[in-house]
């Protein structure tokens, strides 16, 4: 298999460039990668989700040293360099990179999953030691979380629980 022989590289862009870097890197069939994660921020008091680089200003390529022309690779539009130590290329751990891409496909599944849910909505958990039990929705908590009021031994209490964790009852009720 020709990947066997494919280390990874980390390349040094050009500020907010990554992209066209990316396509150019792309065009020349070279496989890269560009770690990022959506955010929500607040933009005249309304919130966005907007794609921010997890690594800013950086690139992995994954080529064969063997055979890659690593000076057609650095002349790339928006690249400036690789990422050296000393006079040698860096190689960046093919494990690290897999990690990354795993982790960004389990964010983007996520978020693709995230269901909004109204103040008082009753729901249920899912997962964890309070899986099954039913709690009201009252708020989010941060961008993964959400607070919810459950009542356990007629005593209500508030806990932050993940939002992968809960899911509306009218969607468990078929």
């Amino acid at each position: 298999m020709a990947d066997d022989k494919k280390d990874w590289y980390l390349l040094y862009c050009k500020g907010k460039e990554e992209p066209r870097a990316l396509i150019n890197l792309k065009n020349q069939g070279i496989e890269s990668f560009y770690p990022t994660m959506t955010v929500e921020k607040k933009l005249r008091n309304k919130l966005i989700c907007q794609e921010i680089a997890i690594f800013p200003n950086y690139l992995f390529v994954a080529i064969d040293k063997n055979t890659a022309n690593f000076n057609s690779i650095r002349s790339t539009r928006g690249v400036i360099d690789f990422v050296k130590c000393g006079a040698n290329y860096t190689k960046v751990p093919a494990a690290l990179v897999t990690e990354l891409r795993a982790t960004q496909r389990c964010r983007d599944k996520s978020a693709n999953e995230v269901t909004v849910f109204s103040e008082g909505e009753t729901v249920i958990i899912q997962d964890g030691a309070f899986k099954g039990i039913e709690a009201i929705y009252q708020c989010k908590d941060g961008l993964e979380r959400s607070m919810l009021l459950i009542n356990l031994i007629n005593h209500s209490t508030t806990m932050s629980v993940a939002n992968g964790e809960i899911k509306s009852k009218s969607d468990s009720e078929y």
